[in-house]
């Protein structure tokens, strides 16, 4: 029996295979592809959800959203592939459709906030689940004595839908262990800036913005998910903005005009972050993050707070409360709202 166990191997996505009358399968590529994608969202994605776009680890998926940040407002959307069993890939885009004249630095001071971005990241997971073999081989004859004319049954989370107390015994079979996740992320965005030199002529100029981020955490079953992330940022801020009294058309009467006076300049930030993720209830989890800032010497502090209609189905959305240090301190609130809609493909 003891080399029976040793002999049993798990894909590191929870696959779990015992094909009736041959003991338990010992080759890994005979995996299950639904088992995968449900052991995957069901036990990895629940914890690892995040509708706002805004952590670098995420699992695989494809996602609509809206987001705000008092007036920074941005639309989002991403696709995720799978790569193997420990390798997978998503691209996200996002477009800020906030005021653009409104030049005032985001509370996340996220200095790709305003451009128009696409952000690729590519992920890593260890993951390494254990089944109880007894227990397993017990579900399988119990699910062969119900259904008598099944030939060549593999016990799998899929081939389970229509019992879901063996389901539920499966699942309980598995001594999940911890999820081991790594991402690194580069961002690439183009932002359009209007100024006006000391003689008020008006220019236009477009320029890149770019990040590049590398992140690790790891994923408790009884916990939730500890990550950190460091992130540097070489992006291009605007002037400042003024409002002039000038004559309108060369006339008697006078306008107020607002201007940017000099050209954008270009800055380099990084960023160090904590942060914590964890399902309270079927349809409400939270993500606190604490970030600093070592260049500037500042922290920010967030706090998202996602209510989903179901795990499944409906729309998703939440709020994230911020505070941040720079100055005299000042706080924010970002709304966002998304689809339930999720596709982690094999």
């Amino acid at each position: 029996m003891k080399a029976q166990r040793a002999a049993v191997l798990l894909a590191s996505l929870g696959v779990l295979l015992v094909p009736a009358g041959r003991g338990l399968a010992r080759d890994s590529n005979n995996t299950d592809a639904e088992t995968r994608k449900t052991a995957y969202s069901g036990i990895i994605g629940a914890r690892m959800v995040d509708p706002s776009l805004t952590s670098a680890v995420s699992p695989p998926g494809l996602a609509v959203l809206l987001t705000t940040d008092r007036k920074d407002r941005r639309a989002a959307a991403k696709i995720g592939l799978r790569l193997g069993d420990d390798f997978f890939a998503d691209l996200r885009f996002s477009v800020p459709f906030g005021d653009p004249q409104d030049e005032a630095e985001p509370i996340t001071l996220d200095g790709l906030a305003r451009s128009a971005a696409v952000d690729l990241g590519i992920h890593y997971l260890a993951w390494n689940p254990k089944l109880d073999v007894d227990e397993a081989k017990a579900i399988r004859d119990e699910f062969l004595v119900r259904n008598p004319r099944v030939k060549n049954f593999v016990l799998s989370l899929n081939g389970l839908k229509g019992e879901p107390d063996l389901r539920r015994r499966l699942l309980a079979a598995i001594r999940w262990r911890a999820a081991f996740f790594a991402a690194l992320r580069t961002k690439v965005g183009r932002q359009d800036f209007t100024y006006s030199d000391r003689s008020f002529r008006s220019f236009s100029a477009q320029k890149t913005n770019a990040s590049l981020e590398a992140a690790a955490g790891a994923l408790f079953p009884e916990l939730g998910y500890i990550g950190f992330s460091w992130e540097i940022q070489r992006f291009y801020e605007a002037g400042e903005a003024a409002d002039l009294i000038l004559p309108f058309q060369g006339g008697p009467v006078q306008q107020v005009k607002r201007v940017v006076m000099g050209p954008p300049a270009r800055r380099t930030r990084n960023r160090l972050q904590v942060e914590y993720r964890s399902p309270i209830l079927p349809w409400l989890a939270v993500n606190p993050r604490a970030s600093y800032f070592p260049k500037e010497n500042i922290v920010l502090l967030e706090l998202p707070v996602y209510f989903f209609r179901s795990p499944e189905e409906g729309l998703n959305g939440g709020v994230d409360i911020l505070w941040t240090s720079k100055g005299q301190g000042r706080f924010g609130l970002a709304l966002f709202i998304g689809s339930a809609f999720s596709l982690t493909p094999d």
